[in-house]
């Protein structure tokens, strides 16, 4: 079984993939475009995708590759996300003297109270991945860089973590989604049933988003996220991805989904599936 992941080895979908599955063929794709693609053309089994963080928010180029591709979710994962200062060893007494600071841009943004306070001089440079920061750091052993991302990569590049926890929210988590054909047994503890809609609205007039979230308020079904994004069409087209509680009772789903398509609103189901929560 060949699980995707946005790398290199030891990122926070890394250690999300890991955290899924017991064992498997994990790969690492530099960039979400190739990792989506790569599950669109079934390259790979499943693919494991960030989607949205405390700090940042949404994940756009996820959901708007999911837009493109309408994949299957089979799952999701909240995982508690901290951020580390890393350096190589030779400079850990000299971390506040860090020329450069490398790694991914949400880690950034979520790290950007602790570099303006901590190490305002630094330059930022933006990677694919933390990890990708992480070695960056490791490969050039004479300069003073500093990386910020997971624990993971600090081992994975013999690093040193010289300040933790670093983000700006305590309390700091990401939303994964798992893609993929058929559904697949975890370990992780079961928190509740969801799913996801993309919705377009059928035309451009008063009251069709009122109209649209009148179906789901009537049937009593919780809405946990709703947001829109261009279509990259022309200018004022939007789609909308909308998570929800799903009901104990199908029904009550099947019918509010039924009066969509009869108010002949397009609409994709993208999955109807188990969340989990790793402590």
């Amino acid at each position: 079984m060949d699980i995707g992941y946005l790398g290199p080895k030891g990122s926070f979908t890394h250690s999300a993939a890991c955290s899924y599955f017991s064992n498997g063929n994990f790969i690492s794709y530099s960039s979400l475009v190739q990792l989506i693609d790569a599950r669109m053309n079934k390259q790979i089994d499943y693919a494991m995708v960030p989607v949205e963080n405390t700090i940042e928010g949404s994940v756009l180029p996820t959901i708007d590759g999911v837009y493109q591709t309408l994949p299957t979710i089979q799952g999701e994962l909240v995982l508690p996300i901290a951020q580390q200062l890393m350096v190589h060893k030779d400079h850990q007494n000299q971390w506040q003297n860090a020329t450069l600071i490398c790694s991914h841009p949400q880690a950034l943004a979520q790290s950007q109270v602790f570099i303006r306070d901590r190490i305002p001089n630094a330059e930022i440079e933006q990677m694919a991945s933390t990890t990708l920061g992480a070695k960056k750091v490791a490969d050039h052993p004479k300069e003073i860089y500093a990386a910020i991302g997971p624990k993971m990569a600090a081992k994975e590049y013999d690093l040193v973590i010289v300040e933790e926890d670093i983000q700006s929210v305590a309390n700091n988590e990401t939303r994964f989604w798992l893609l993929g054909d058929e559904p697949i047994d975890t370990e992780l503890l079961f928190a509740e049933q969801k799913a996801t809609l993309i919705v377009d609205l059928p035309m451009d007039r008063p009251g069709a988003l009122y109209h649209l979230l009148e179906i789901f308020a009537k049937a009593k079904i919780n809405l946990t996220k709703i947001e829109s994004r261009p279509q990259k069409t022309r200018l004022g087209d939007y789609f909308f991805i909308i998570d929800l509680e799903v009901p104990e009772n199908s029904t009550v789903l099947d019918n509010a989904l039924a009066q969509l398509d009869g108010q002949n609103f397009p609409f994709n189901l993208i999955g109807n599936y188990p969340t989990y929560r790793k402590p």
